[in-house]
């Protein structure tokens, strides 16, 4: 938004500074000066990006209320002059006017204010308000539209105006449209209403879009003679899209867009009104302001904890400087106490709602510059929740889910009779299902014993109902329950499951992308000596299990597709209880980060097809190399040129040392142990590059 310095000036006094020192004062306070301009009437033109929360801001009076408070809080003897509305006697005759407004839609239109001026006179603007206007791109038209645009640019306000002669039985009327009502816009485009466009009305006819663009008729002209002013509080996302839905464009649409200040229209037409008079010289006659505000907006009030502004800016701020930043930002203080302030925030900071809110206007007046940090900067290398509650772990998992994209879902403990997958389950699994005796609804006597079920079940809903669109990823935390030798028990587990469509770049993409969360989730938990093997799970193929301490911990692979055809799942099942249990138990080890560098070695070996990675990985973890930091596999490999019961592996090794820089020869000797072992246990061939 473009802001002219000189029009700055008439609000902070005085403002003896040059236009760096206030581009970088207002840079502080976070509206960054992109560019400045020095026009040919000595004035500088500050090109500010103001972010859209903080809409009270895009006018020259809004940034000189900031510019104001950061100045009188570093100590400037400046002072903060509001926009004259003060009218002196003789200026006005009180006219009661005939003209009245109905609103017919509260929940669009929250307030709608009205003036009527008689006996204007259509001409050229005065040198300064054309300058002014110019300044910041504006190019003049008459002196009533100046006017307008002015206060809109100084306040921020939208207004919009209307030949009075035009309205018909002096009624303005804010109402949906009719349908199919053709609106011969002022930019000579005849657009089509229908009964959710906001339109402002006389008795017969429409006279403007919801304020933005008049009908070709109701426009002010060299002749008129009596105009109505309107200032209005619409809904701003209603107006977005009505502006986007009939593509209306007009330099003033970024004030129509954003949420304003309700308690604001009547001030901008009584400033209109003093403006109007103070450059038309013949005497006019204004009505007194009609102003329809059937429910006004209550006065906001957030409680600031002083303890809370230590803790979020870091430092702390004595309890005056807290209240004349509050001050300052015409933030009063309702009530207070030793630990707390309770504070009314004004109507206009629409951008204001939380406490973190407050703290942030309270850290932008005082300065991010004067917050020093420490000379070392202190950082986690582990998670941060060991020997937490099972409450926090959840929250933290669960958040971490929520990252990688997957959406919880809650489901009924509750199955169907015939049960498809359930039977061959427990069999698997050695234990008996578990027979409600007096259910709600007999198609669903049993518990379930495997969140899979859920899982399946939801995903089968979201197709049939064709809520699927793409790739879901869904996550649950619920329990199992089932029966052995007549004894009742239930587990905790936690499952994930990934529906993938049918057209995919990858195949096995989806199971290795699975398997990447629940490693990420072991990271997360400090979980790293874990090992894996082939999983003989009835319903997963090309499954694995996770163990921990020879424990299973996860059981992780491919739904055997039957009922879902093309499509395809990919489900893991996570020990709750058990991993819960690890992590609170862990404890934390420091290691420095070694100072020397790593290198890597990879080796491409002949295995037979029935050797997992991870049992390669696991055997040489036993030797105990010290030097080895970490093992991955490069590629896997088996076709064409290799023997039908044989793979390749190409497998990376990665060496450091906490003590030198380890040397060619170091890392060769150990490449030579580990090929001959290879050689030893697995009978591996050595593949040369």
């Amino acid at each position: 938004m473009k802001i002219s310095l000189n029009w700055i000036k008439k609000y902070v006094f005085p403002l003896n500074m040059d236009d760096k020192k206030i581009s970088n004062i207002l840079t502080d306070i976070g509206f960054t000066v992109k560019g400045v301009v020095n026009n040919e009437n000595k004035d500088f033109v500050l090109d500010v990006e103001i972010t859209p929360n903080r809409t009270y801001a895009m006018s020259h009076y809004g940034i000189a209320r900031d510019l104001y408070a950061v100045l009188k809080f570093r100590g400037y003897k400046v002072h903060l002059v509001k926009p004259v509305v003060v009218i002196n006697k003789g200026n006005y005759c009180n006219n009661e006017s005939h003209l009245s407004i109905l609103v017919k839609i509260h929940d669009t239109c929250i307030r709608y204010s009205g003036i009527c001026i008689s006996k204007i006179k259509i001409e050229p603007s005065p040198y300064w308000l054309i300058s002014r206007l110019k300044s910041i791109g504006v190019k003049s038209i008459n002196n009533i539209i100046d006017i307008i645009h002015f206060v809109m640019y100084e306040l921020g306000q939208p207004i919009h105006i209307f030949d009075m002669d035009q309205i018909e039985d002096k009624k303005i009327i804010i109402k949906n449209a009719e349908r199919n009502t053709k609106f011969q816009s002022s930019d000579k485009i005849t657009r089509k209403l229908d009964e959710e466009d906001l339109v402002i009305y006389d008795s017969i006819k429409p006279l403007s879009i919801a304020g933005m663009i008049n009908h070709i008729t109701s426009n002010i002209h060299v002749r008129t003679k009596n105009i109505f002013i309107g200032s209005a509080c619409f809904n701003s996302i209603m107006i977005r899209n009505l502006r986007k839905k009939h593509s209306i464009k007009i330099e003033t649409q970024h004030f129509f867009e954003r949420e304003i200040d309700p308690n604001q229209t009547v001030y901008a037409l009584q400033r209109a009104a003093f403006l109007i008079k103070k450059i038309i010289k013949n005497k006019i006659i204004c009505s007194d302001i009609i102003d329809c505000y059937p429910n006004p907006i209550s006065i906001s009030k957030i409680k600031l904890r002083y303890k809370k502004i230590i803790n979020i800016i870091g430092k702390k701020i004595s309890k005056k400087k807290i209240k004349e930043i509050l001050s300052l930002l015409e933030m009063m203080i309702y009530s207070e106490n030793d630990q707390y302030l309770l504070i009314c925030i004004p109507s206009y900071r629409t951008d204001v709602q939380r406490e973190i809110d407050v703290i942030e206007e309270i850290f932008r007046i005082y300065g991010i510059h004067k917050i020093t940090t420490d000379n070392q900067i202190k950082i986690s290398t582990f998670p941060n929740f060991f020997l937490k509650t099972e409450h926090e772990i959840q929250k933290i998992l669960f958040e971490q889910l929520i990252c990688f994209g997957f959406q919880e879902i809650i489901s009924s403990t509750m199955r169907k009779n015939e049960e498809k997958y359930s039977s061959l389950l427990n069999s698997f699994l050695k234990i008996q299902e578990i027979k409600i005796l007096n259910p709600v609804n007999h198609n669903y006597q049993l518990m379930r014993s495997s969140l899979l079920f859920s899982m399946i079940d939801c995903i089968e809903y979201n197709l049939k109902n064709n809520r699927i669109e793409s790739n879901i990823k869904f996550f649950e935390l619920g329990n199992i329950y089932f029966k052995i030798n007549n004894k009742f028990l239930e587990k905790t587990y936690l499952g994930i499951a990934i529906y993938q469509k049918e057209k995919i770049e990858s195949k096995n993409y989806p199971f290795f992308y699975l398997k990447g969360v629940i490693e990420q989730i072991f990271q997360k938990s400090g979980i790293l000596n874990y090992t894996q093997i082939l999983s003989k799970h009835p319903l997963l193929e090309n499954g694995i299990s996770i163990l921990y301490n020879h424990k299973k911990l996860v059981e992780l692979g491919k739904f055997k597709n039957h009922i879902l055809k093309k499509n395809e799942i990919f489900y893991a099942e996570i020990d709750w209880k058990y991993l819960v249990s690890i992590i609170q138990e862990k404890k934390i080890i420091y290691v420095p980060f070694s100072r020397y560098p790593t290198s890597r070695r990879d080796l491409s070996l002949l295995v037979d097809k029935t050797i997992s990675f991870e049992k390669i990985n696991q055997l040489i973890k036993k030797k105990e190399n010290h030097l080895i930091k970490k093992i991955q596999i490069y590629d896997l490999y088996e076709g064409k040129n290799l023997p039908i019961s044989k793979k390749s592996y190409t497998v990376s090794f990665f060496f450091e040392s906490q003590k030198e820089t380890l040397t060619d020869k170091i890392i060769n000797n150990s490449m030579k142990k580990i090929e001959l072992f290879l050689k030893k246990e697995l009978k591996a061939k050595i593949r040369e590059k």
